[in-house]
């Protein structure tokens, strides 16, 4: 009975004579037959051995050879042949990851990234008002209609009113008593929901949120015992008064705030009507 002899290969064998690591996406040289990385090779226009004219092929033999070679994955370091480390990789519980949450500085390896989303963003994630915008959504948010129609968390169809801002034209939830208790159609606070819309829509930072005038705010520094919300715009009267103290502009640090982003603190403080998104932003 004939036995098929076993030819043994080592790793110095499937060296690339450039980058002297192991031959990834072998190809091989026309002239001389040599073999070398396809990365490697790549942009020149002779052989780097005998410096004839560059053709190549792809080495398909060389690279299933390289393929069956094992090696550790660096994370959990097991070891995988190398043509099924690429795919273990991308699902290694031991490979860092970041938390998808914009905002959030959490990293660790996937397990404990996964666990962190559960107990630190629990109430993000199973909220229906909350958007989750991720730590590299560049590329999502270019394909956002910033202006279209839309649905809202309620059900309804939501439309921009003169604001900016989106209303739906159902019944106010928010209890505000400035406006006639209906979201828009064209001004004033909106309902819960389209809060929430205009926020995702517009892509909003952590910590900034929108008034009933359509304009972006954020807390200021510590005054008079409380940080306020400033839209920053040049809105106010002068006024040297102690309770005031304004040089016209509403914020954008500290100093008395326009009457709508008073309007907005009251409503994002605890027990305002937009307290909850605010909690989760």
């Amino acid at each position: 009975m004939s036995s098929l002899a076993s030819v043994i290969i080592d790793d110095s064998q499937l060296t690339c004579g450039i980058c002297l690591d192991i031959i990834d996406d072998a190809v091989e040289t026309c002239c001389c037959h040599q073999v070398f990385c396809e990365t490697c090779i790549e942009g020149l226009s002779t052989c780097p051995l005998c410096r004839k004219n560059l053709e190549t092929t792809i080495s398909h033999v060389i690279r299933r050879m390289v393929g069956n070679v094992e090696k550790p994955c660096e994370h959990c370091h097991v070891m995988f042949q190398r043509a099924n480390l690429k795919s273990h990789m991308e699902v290694c519980i031991k490979k860092p990851t970041v938390c998808i949450l914009a905002g959030c500085s959490f990293s660790g390896p996937r397990e404990v990234t996964l666990n962190h989303l559960i107990t630190a963003h629990a109430k993000e994630l199973t909220n229906p008002n909350y958007k989750i915008v991720s730590q590299n959504s560049n590329e999502a948010t270019r394909n956002i209609d910033l202006i279209c129609r839309k649905t809202n968390s309620f059900g309804r169809n939501a439309r921009l009113g003169e604001t900016g801002k989106y209303y739906c034209e159902g019944r106010l939830d928010t209890g505000c008593g400035c406006c006639d208790g209906y979201c828009g159609p064209t001004n004033g606070c909106n309902c819960t929901a389209c809060f929430s819309l205009d926020l995702s829509s517009r892509n909003m930072p952590r910590g900034y949120f929108i008034n009933k005038c359509g304009y972006p705010v954020r807390k200021g520094e510590l005054w008079q015992g409380r940080r306020r919300f400033y839209c920053g715009r040049k809105c106010m009267t002068f006024s040297l008064d102690p309770g005031r103290n304004t040089d016209g502009w509403c914020g954008d640090d500290d100093g008395d705030n326009c009457e709508n982003c008073k309007i907005i603190q009251t409503q994002l403080e605890a027990g305002g009507c937009y307290s909850e998104i605010a909690d989760l932003n």
